[in-house]
């Protein structure tokens, strides 16, 4: 599914570009993502939780003509899973914070007018697992608190490539030779975060995300 979108995407860019007269933009954007691993079952006791991270990007865009474009991106995003215990006097939290670098491809629609247009995003992205962390807390009485990180350690069952598919809504507002763009969009996994040959629960990465950015014509 993902090869196949990618290539009817290489395809219209070809269309396109012979037949019209594009526009290209650029900028960058940023925000956070609300995170959590699909399948992924936490320590006896302990309940899913959604993780919160960090999505920063810089942007290039080309736009056929006033409706539809391709979009990609240098992205570093933060996935991953947390999760909780609470008792009388005490809550256990933990969590852990994948950190990706991200690629993905994206065809725009456009629609509206020359000061504001509503955007469709949808397309594949092709991910790299480049580290992380975990971070546990213990929070007693609701006033010690005790919070503790832990450099994760890849071993040999980890798969560190990640490919998936991106859906989105967003709107443009125009200012001066560019545009102020809010996104939400949602990067569903469909590489598991365990190897095939693996002996480990096969999880993905889901995430959903909010940001601001600020992309400008450069053509």
């Amino acid at each position: 599914m993902i090869r196949q979108t990618a290539l009817f995407l290489l395809a219209l860019i070809l269309i396109l570009f012979a037949k019209a007269e594009v526009g290209v933009l650029a900028g960058a954007r940023a925000g956070f993502t609300l995170t959590h691993i699909r399948k992924f079952s936490p320590p006896p006791g302990f309940s899913k939780r959604i993780g919160l991270g960090s999505d920063i990007a810089g942007v290039l865009r080309i736009d056929f003509n006033k409706f539809i474009g391709i979009q990609t991106e240098i992205e570093f995003i933060q996935k991953g899973q947390a999760w909780k215990l609470k008792t009388d006097s005490a809550k256990y939290v933990g969590k852990l914070v994948a950190n990706y670098v991200q690629f993905p491809l994206l065809a725009v629609g456009r629609i509206g007018n020359e000061k504001i247009k509503g955007l469709l995003f949808l397309g594949p992205y092709f991910a790299y697992w480049t580290g992380g962390y975990y971070q546990n807390s213990t929070t007693i009485d609701k006033q010690t608190k005790h919070e503790d990180n832990e450099k994760y350690l890849f071993t040999k069952n980890d798969m560190r490539f990640d490919v998936g598919l991106t859906t989105g809504l967003g709107a443009d507002f125009k200012i001066g030779k560019g545009w102020i763009e809010l996104a939400a969009r949602h990067n569903l996994g469909l590489l598991s975060m365990t190897k095939k040959n693996s002996c480990l629960p096969k999880v993905y990465n889901c995430n959903f995300s909010l940001s601001v950015g600020y992309i400008y014509t450069i053509k």
